[in-house]
């Protein structure tokens, strides 16, 4: 089953992008193909400062071990965020990769 998890929270103000990236690991590690799909603020939870942020110590160790069942996270193409310094494999998309993806899936969550 093809599963996209759509990450739209700023971790810096909720607990939700963290719960994403737990949902997300606990899918992947079954017998799902999932993809992880990082928008607005939510690609912050790849970058150094993310364990500063809501429940961030937690999110860097599901996103230590989500790493090795995803081929990358996707982030949408317009963010400023820059990936030089990530331990994550990052592919940009366009906003309508992005929906051709959710419209492939079999399933999606949003957090």
């Amino acid at each position: 089953m093809k599963v996209v998890v759509l990450i739209q929270s700023h971790p810096r103000e909720s607990h939700r992008a963290c719960e994403g990236i737990r949902i997300a690991l606990g899918l992947a590690s079954g017998a799902h193909d999932v993809d992880v799909i990082l928008v607005g603020p939510a690609p912050l939870l790849l970058t150094p400062e993310a364990e500063e942020w809501v429940d961030g110590e937690m999110a860097l160790k599901f996103l230590a071990t989500l790493k090795e069942f995803i081929p990358a996270f996707w982030v949408e193409q317009e963010t400023p965020i820059a990936f030089s310094e990530t331990d994550y494999t990052v592919t940009r998309l366009s906003r309508e990769d992005i929906a051709a993806r959710l419209a492939a899936a079999d399933r999606f969550v949003a957090f």
